[in-house]
């Protein structure tokens, strides 16, 4: 599984939403291995590549992927907790 935030090093948004990603998965002892957390910055050829290839338009652009299968997305905006918890089932029923 993965997840792919699309942003610019400067955008607060950007960064919450990382950082969000980050403590929900350090929270639930979910490693690199089962969730690969990528960034992609909009300002540089291969963020543009990746983000075209994701018709992302806003920033913060947030994709889970399993399988290349997109489970959720969020355009322009900060996921809550709430709403990207359930992808995650698997891996937070084996923590408890």
């Amino acid at each position: 599984m993965e997840v792919k935030v699309f942003g610019k090093p400067g955008c607060e948004f950007c960064k919450t939403t990382m950082k969000k990603f980050e403590t929900f998965l350090g929270r639930w002892q979910i490693t690199g291995e089962q969730v690969r957390l990528s960034f992609y910055d909009m300002e540089t050829v291969d963020g543009l590549a990746e983000g075209a290839f994701y018709s992302v338009v806003k920033i913060p652009a947030t994709v889970i992927e399993k399988n290349s299968d997109v489970l959720a997305r969020w355009d322009g905006q900060v996921p809550l907790s709430e709403e990207f918890k359930e992808h995650f089932s698997p891996f937070l029923a084996a923590a408890n």
